[in-house]
């Protein structure tokens, strides 16, 4: 199955090097000496007969990269087997199209368990930004293999946006829980395990590794207020959740809300876990805020930050801190 896996990561690579010549066949630079005509000729493409025929081939061109880029990470490109969420030992699957879609299987050989129906969503979301100039970076919280992370970067590439990406995880997997709102078998799931080196690679097989790809290492409850104490967190044009519990649902928004522009849009990746739900109403409800929620599926959710919010209540969120146990502390 090596062969497979490969294949699978070398997927969105290679679309990324046809859509860049193909881009360059149209009306690029040329390169080497040759113009865009003599690339055409060469190629056997025709002239575009205008630009609004130039316009629309970039078009499909951009939309076939991402969806290539897409179907790659999510396993749909090989149907790649999957696994039962949650069960274990890992009970393996066979590829269901209808699950994959909807992110109910976790893919074996994938990048991300989210389905293609919400990493469209995410292309939505993030391709509104772009159009509507609303300020700030992608920042995802729960990263797993860096599949949507990936996509995120691919979707911001392909529209010629040199917004910084930001991924957050303790790169060991999901804390111990800390409150009885939540229970220790996330942390006991072995399979979402990944380290930072091996998401990393997974950017780079993509040819997305750059300097605006960022890691923030540690569970939640420290790397959030870290990355805020060091003054780095600028203006958030999407955020991501992906964090499953209770409490990484409170840590997420109680150190990352006030950054979203107004405009901005909050991915609920877990919407459909009662703890996370909770988390999301309790925090909304208690900043007297009634957005839209949107759900794309069973599990995902989103929502527009539609104007500047109220001050954070961070006096909440440092008693409910003080009530935690110190179980998830960090050890290194």
């Amino acid at each position: 199955m090596r062969g497979g896996r490969e294949a699978l990561f070398a997927g969105g690579a290679c679309a990324l090097a046809a859509v860049s010549l193909l881009l360059l066949l149209l009306g690029g630079s040329g390169g080497a000496g040759r113009s865009p005509a003599q690339l055409r000729c060469q190629h056997g493409l025709a002239a575009p007969a205008n630009s609004a025929d130039v316009n629309a081939e970039l078009a499909r061109l951009r939309q076939s990269y991402i969806v290539a880029v897409r179907d790659s990470l999510t396993g749909v490109q090989l149907q790649t087997p999957g696994v039962v969420p949650g069960r274990s030992p890992l009970e393996e699957v066979p590829f269901s199209a209808e699950q994959r879609s909807r992110g109910d299987d976790w893919p074996l050989y994938g990048l991300t368990m989210v389905g293609t129906a919400r990493l469209d969503n995410l292309q939505q979301l993030l391709t509104d930004v772009i159009h509507n100039n609303i300020p700030g970076s992608f920042v995802e919280c729960g990263v797993w293999r860096g599949g949507a992370s990936i996509f995120a970067k691919a979707v911001l590439s392909a529209y010629g946006s040199d917004r910084e990406v930001h991924l957050v995880d303790s790169f060991q997997g999901l804390p111990p829980n800390t409150t009885a709102e939540d229970s220790r078998m996330w942390h006991e799931m072995d399979y979402l395990r990944v380290s930072q080196e091996q998401v990393a690679a997974a950017f780079d097989r993509f040819g997305l590794l750059d300097g605006g790809v960022h890691f923030h290492r540690g569970y939640f409850r420290y790397a959030l207020p870290a990355w805020r104490a060091g003054g780095g967190i600028g203006p958030i044009a999407v955020l991501r959740m992906d964090g499953d519990m209770y409490e990484s649902t409170n840590d997420q928004l109680y150190n990352l809300f006030d950054a979203i522009s107004p405009g901005g849009y909050v991915i609920i990746d877990d919407y459909g876990i009662a703890a996370c739900r909770k988390a999301v109403h309790e925090f909304l409800e208690r900043h007297g805020l009634r957005p839209r929620i949107v759900q794309v599926d069973s599990f995902g959710a989103w929502f527009r930050k539609e104007k500047a919010a109220p001050p954070i209540d961070q006096s909440w969120y440092l008693s409910f801190n003080a009530s935690r146990s110190t179980a998830d502390s960090p050890r290194e």
